[in-house]
């Protein structure tokens, strides 16, 4: 499945232009002369080959655009095949699956996050959730260029089928009795996040190895998907 997506963040478009050069259709720069910033961008899309056209209605606030190729999510199959090797080689590769993220901002900022913390990939459905879209990758500030993103039919398929990979799913729930502190972090691992109301659903509840919350030591006992997202991610990679 693919989308089509329009980048206007300058990190976003940086980080494109670096690491993946071929997502990029062409670049879209204000007209007359470019500030130093802009004119570093130009030349290194130039250097890679990309094409560049004038833009004489640029938005003062966007002022760079790149027109984008369609944005083609990671093969879930083969996904899992490369994740089950780098486990028989020895590592412990974390996978986030989001049950059910359906606010763009979230999304980005937890992909952001992913990559920062050296994720091996993210698992989204490709119903009731939010979707890889110009949003998403403004907020993820470039963070999506270092990401295996997949989206599947069926999340709890999806977790059976990173169980028999090697993996074990910790789903995160305010609910759950035990601690995530008491959970020792010694196994590939799926994090599953759920919708930022309802949580997780029923059945992928059921389908977690673990259930763990995360407990604060002051008096609120929820948080924000994003940043219970952030310290599942910490906790296991050990980042932190």
């Amino acid at each position: 499945m693919s989308s089509r997506l329009i980048l206007s963040g300058l990190r976003s478009i940086e980080e494109c232009l670096r690491a993946n050069p071929d997502r990029i259709a062409k670049l879209l720069v204000p007209a007359g002369k470019l500030s130093p910033r802009l004119e570093e961008l130009r030349a290194l899309a130039q250097k890679k080959g990309i094409r560049i056209e004038a833009n004489p209605k640029a938005d003062p606030e966007e002022p760079l655009l790149a027109v984008m190729h369609d944005y083609r999510y990671a093969d879930f199959d083969e996904l899992v095949g490369d994740l089950k090797a780098t486990i028989g080689e020895g590592e412990r590769p974390v996978v986030l699956a989001l049950d059910g993220i359906t606010d763009a901002h979230n999304l980005g900022a937890i992909l952001r996050t992913a990559a920062f913390m050296g994720v091996a990939a993210v698992v989204l459905p490709k119903d009731r959730s939010a979707a890889i879209t110009d949003t998403v990758y403004r907020i993820a500030s470039g963070g999506i260029e270092y990401l295996r993103v997949a989206q599947v039919t069926n999340l709890v398929s999806a977790l059976r089928e990173l169980k028999d990979a090697g993996f074990w799913s910790v789903g995160f729930s305010e609910h759950a009795e035990q601690d995530l502190a008491a959970l020792k972090p010694d196994f590939p691992a799926v994090l599953v996040i759920g919708n930022e109301e309802k949580g997780m659903r029923q059945l992928v509840k059921e389908n977690c190895d673990h259930l763990v919350r995360l407990a604060g030591a002051g008096g609120l006992h929820s948080l924000n998907a994003s940043v219970a997202a952030a310290l599942a991610m910490s906790w296991a990679t050990e980042l932190l």
